[in-house]
């Protein structure tokens, strides 16, 4: 089997549930599997209708047993018949995913079959409030767990690979819980997680939603609050020896010492099996675990003496301090370096998932740079101008120039589908999908041409074909700016420590000389001004050039 299967849960479906599987055979999916998790006899024609089908395998449970165990069931019977299966579409029973979008979510797995891809609900309009406010409460806390920004942790609709199936299987979780669960395991299997726009269907009331809030709310925290309760334990144990050899000694160091081993013995085996569910061998984990225990214990102590020396604090209240203070940024760094996987090097920059969580740096980086190009904009261009940025999708410039620029018209061509989806509500921009190197058909003529860290992710022969690409939608004395990264020491440094921390997110960025791009442009305009951007730290150099 080479394309991926879908996979129901079905509880008291819904009475349309044969009629949509119907609808994704007629359109090519080939293995449906519906899980009958425990339903009443009054749905048995529902099930008995969809065996009817031949590409429909339905299996069953006696008892209702919950949404993660009909989800295991139905893995466990995939992955034994077709061993080679790339992985699964999951999909829900209760009528709120449209045939469409769980084909859009399919198509985008066949592309990156690598990935966990999630069919995120916009939330927009009139949604039951349990859904409302159990979504977004659970989005910000998995931010905090995951460190990752997703639009809807509780969707049902995704597509899960192969490699994290065979995890889930593993996972005891079986109600609502297990679709946390995947994220958690996902995020430290180093699989990453991207998101596909779907449309948000919920009937009056939501009538058949099986969801309880009460209950199923409470399983589902307990995933996230065995963090903290992990933790409380550690803390309590290293606190308890820090106190009973302080008070045997009153050496600090020696207590600290103690209480630390103590502490990371047990914290070591039950954050790496209870929590972050890593199965990365020994000599790879605990090496970094035993750095961030020592840098943990150097940090605390010299908390303790600073605050011991400089306020009237006894001992045991500063230490109590020191590892409040230093509790986020530890529990950060278990889970974004010690314990998670790195998935590996990709060969082409991940824009979805950059689009999904900016770094706040950029965010900061952004400001300054949109300043220098609205001065470039105004000094250089002209009023009432038509601006096409390159490169622009999910653009951080399109605002700002809007205001202090009130161009003609604002035009963003890109290639990047989900980058474009975030802008589409905007009235004040025309969207382009469009390949950078192919503008030609374009239809646009535009008095200025800008772009950002766009030239540099080519391969180095297409590198003059994109520089190329900002003067062919441009008027005859027009002006294209470019700004790209160019390797001064200061970006080699700041590159290479995101490297070594695992925060660098652009394998393809390729730092440009100035020769290599002046060289280019000045076969078609003239250079009018330049400047390094230093304030960036990851150094950008920035061209305007007139269009001859």
């Amino acid at each position: 089997m080479t394309g991926a299967a879908v996979l129901i849960p079905a509880y008291r479906p819904a009475a349309a549930l044969p009629e949509l599987v119907a609808e994704l055979v007629n359109r090519g999916i080939t293995v449906i599997v519906v899980v009958d998790d425990g339903s009443e006899p009054q749905y048995r024609a529902i099930f008995e209708t969809l065996a009817e089908i031949s590409q429909v395998e339905v299996l069953r449970h006696a008892v209702n047993l919950g949404k993660g165990a009909a989800l295991k069931t139905g893995m466990n019977w995939l992955l034994t018949k077709f061993p080679q299966l790339p992985g699964v579409v999951t999909a829900d029973a209760d009528g709120q995913h449209h045939p469409d979008d769980i084909l859009a979510v399919a198509q985008r797995f066949a592309a990156e079959p690598n990935k966990l891809v999630l069919g995120a609900r916009s939330f927009a309009g009139t949604i039951p409030l349990r859904s409302r406010f159990g979504n977004e409460l659970t989005r910000r806390v998995m931010r905090l767990v995951l460190g990752n920004r997703l639009t809807d942790t509780q969707t049902g609709l995704r597509a899960v690979p192969r490699a994290l199936m065979l995890r889930l299987l593993r996972i005891p979780a079986a109600g609502y819980e297990f679709e946390l669960e995947m994220l958690i395991a996902a995020k430290h299997l180093g699989v990453s997680v991207t998101e596909q726009p779907v449309r948000t269907i919920y009937q009056p009331g939501n009538p058949t939603s099986h969801f309880q809030p009460l209950r199923d709310s409470m399983r589902i925290y307990f995933v996230l609050l065995r963090f903290g309760l992990i933790s409380a334990l550690t803390a309590l144990l290293d606190n308890v020896l820090f106190w009973l050899v302080f008070h045997a000694t009153a050496n600090i160091a020696q207590a600290q010492a103690a209480g630390r081993i103590a502490a990371a013995l047990f914290n070591y085996a039950a954050v790496r099996r209870a929590v972050f569910f890593s199965d990365e061998k020994h000599k790879i984990v605990l090496p970094r675990y035993l750095l961030l225990v020592s840098a943990n214990a150097l940090a605390s102590y010299v908390g303790i003496r600073f605050i011991t020396s400089q306020w009237s604090v006894g001992v045991v209240p500063a230490k109590l301090l020191a590892e409040t203070l230093l509790f986020i940024a530890n529990f950060a760094i278990q889970r974004d370096f010690v314990f998670t996987k790195r998935p590996a090097t990709p060969r082409a920059t991940d824009w979805d998932r950059y689009y999904q969580s900016v770094p706040r740096a950029a965010r900061l980086t952004r400001r300054y740079t949109t300043s220098v190009l609205i001065r470039a904009l105004r000094r250089f261009g002209k009023e009432r101008a038509v601006i096409l940025e390159i490169g622009g999708a999910n653009s951080c410039f399109l605002g700002t120039i809007q205001a202090s620029l009130a161009p003609v018209a604002y035009h963003v061509a890109d290639l990047n589908r989900y980058g474009l989806s975030l802008l589409k509500d905007r009235k004040d921009v025309v969207l382009h999908e469009a390949d950078v190197l192919s503008l030609g058909n374009l239809g646009v003529t535009a008095d200025a041409v800008f772009s950002v860290g766009l030239i540099e992710h080519f391969h180095p022969a297409d590198t003059k074909k994109a520089i190329l690409a900002h003067f062919g939608p441009l008027k005859p004395g027009g002006i294209a700016i470019i700004s790209y990264p160019t390797p001064t020491w200061l970006y080699r440094a700041a590159r290479a420590t995101f490297e070594t921390l695992g925060l660098w997110h652009f394998p393809d960025e390729r730092p440009l000389q100035r020769e290599e791009v002046a060289a280019t442009a000045e076969s078609v305009g003239t250079i009018l001004f330049e400047k390094t951007l230093w304030p960036l730290i990851l150094t950008q150099h920035l061209l305007v050039v007139r269009k001859n």
